[in-house]
């Protein structure tokens, strides 16, 4: 029998879709390359929970989202999943630098706008938190061999934002797997080792995709969730000239060492320092260190099938950065840590949207910060699809998606294909 929706994609994202489809009645496939749910780019996140953003919808989203993590298991409604994902509520705090106070002004409004509480901590909190913490300043970041790398710049670390209602998720995966057994159970059929080839269509209409094994699936929607196979699969549907925000393949290295003394003990969280372009997270006995992106470090764009999954002159930059802010950091002689892909928009903002191809869907462009949002993505994705189905233009008239916690709605045009690109240029989006 033919499905009502194909997903290209069986990451966390289109695991998300598969659920919230298939819970509505509708007969779902998702097809991914990979051998395993959540095995490609889902299985690298740092898997970060955060409502700290710059725009209102996004904030909302994400605190949103936090609810379902910390009831995990009951919002899946399963009960014979082997092992369930751990959402840890750490808190989280981002850095403040002396003269730079006011630069958070407009995600702090935002936080006011959500209804998320806040801290501002001064540096005698920073220190009993963090012992040991630098509070000198080292920005603006710059590479390794330029001038001034390492050496305390003017000013200091002033005090730091801190919002309890954060922490992350223990084994991003595995969260990818619960959304698929869940799914599953609602009749959703996985295929794994399945690569698409070709995507096809008849009078301005998807009919279905063949596969790279010659299987011919017929379909009349087509969801790509394909994280950084995003823009390939856009071009197999011929739509990636029409797309005003466009997608790509963005390598990424996260550095895993031993945590200092310290870090760990206070039960700390995530910790965002954009003076030294980095944030750090405790992972077990470790300490997780990825980049913020800063302007001098060089993007990584790379073809999603032909990268190097080892390490670079990236991983000891990272390393260094951190120890800038953390002096007692050993760095280990041995690289240990994560090589991954982000599937980066041109704003680092998601397509949550339709195409002018009709039955052609996007869930892509997560840019490394929607993992958090996954509990509610497919929700968002129904939303959209079924305001379709009804014959209600999603250009138009935008459909919404209403966030029972928070008892708001978002305006799901946010996320359009159409948008003005936004001013946001990393993962904190």
């Amino acid at each position: 029998m033919n499905p009502d929706v194909i997903i290209i994609g069986a990451g966390v994202v289109g695991c998300s879709i598969a659920l919230s489809l298939s819970r509505r009645g509708l007969k779902t496939v998702n097809l991914d390359c990979l051998p395993a749910a959540g095995y490609g780019s889902t299985s690298h996140s740092s898997a970060i929970v955060r409502p700290f953003y710059s725009h209102t919808t996004s904030a909302a989203l994400a605190h949103e989202a936090r609810h379902r993590w910390l009831d995990w298991q009951a919002w899946l409604g399963t009960k014979d999943d082997p092992a369930y994902a751990r959402y840890t509520e750490s808190g989280g705090l981002i850095l403040l630098k002396e003269g730079e106070e006011s630069i958070y002004d407009g995600n702090l409004q935002v936080l006011r706008e959500v209804g998320v509480d806040y801290q501002i901590l001064d540096t005698r909190a920073l220190q009993k938190l963090y012992p040991g913490m630098s509070l000198k300043t080292f920005g603006p970041p710059r590479a390794v061999n330029a001038p001034g790398f390492g050496e305390p710049q003017p000013g200091r670390i002033s005090g730091g934002i801190y919002i309890p209602a954060a922490g992350y998720v223990s084994d991003p995966q595995l969260a990818a797997h619960n959304l698929m057994h869940a799914a599953q159970q609602c009749g959703a059929v996985f295929r794994f080792g399945a690569r698409v080839c070709d995507i096809r269509q008849r009078g301005g209409r998807i009919i279905g995709l063949t596969l790279e094994n010659g299987d011919a699936l017929a379909t009349p929607v087509l969801v790509n969730a394909a994280g950084p196979h995003s823009a390939q699969i856009n071009r197999l549907a011929g739509i990636d000239t029409s797309l005003k925000i466009r997608t790509r393949a963005h390598r990424h290295e996260v550095v895993y060492l031993r945590a200092p003394s310290g870090y760990t003990e206070n039960g700390n969280g995530f910790l965002v320092d954009m003076d030294c372009a980095l944030y750090t997270r405790p992972d077990g006995a470790d300490l997780l260190i990825g980049t913020t992106d800063p302007a001098c470090d060089e993007p990584m764009i790379v073809d999603p099938d032909d990268y190097s999954s080892g390490f670079t002159e990236q991983w000891t930059l990272e390393a260094l950065r951190a120890a800038q802010r953390f002096p007692a950091l050993g760095i280990s002689n041995t690289a240990r840590g994560t090589v991954g892909l982000y599937d980066v928009s041109d704003d680092w903002i998601p397509l949550y949207d339709k195409t002018d191809l009709t039955g052609y869907y996007l869930a892509i462009g997560t840019s490394g910060n929607q993992f958090k949002n996954a509990p509610l993505i497919g929700d968002l994705m129904a939303e959209i699809l079924d305001a379709e189905s009804r014959g209600i233009d999603h250009d138009r008239t935008p459909a919404h998606l209403h966030l029972d916690v928070l008892n708001r709605d978002l305006d799901l045009s946010f996320y359009s294909r159409n948008r003005t690109v936004q001013t946001t240029s990393s993962v904190m989006a």
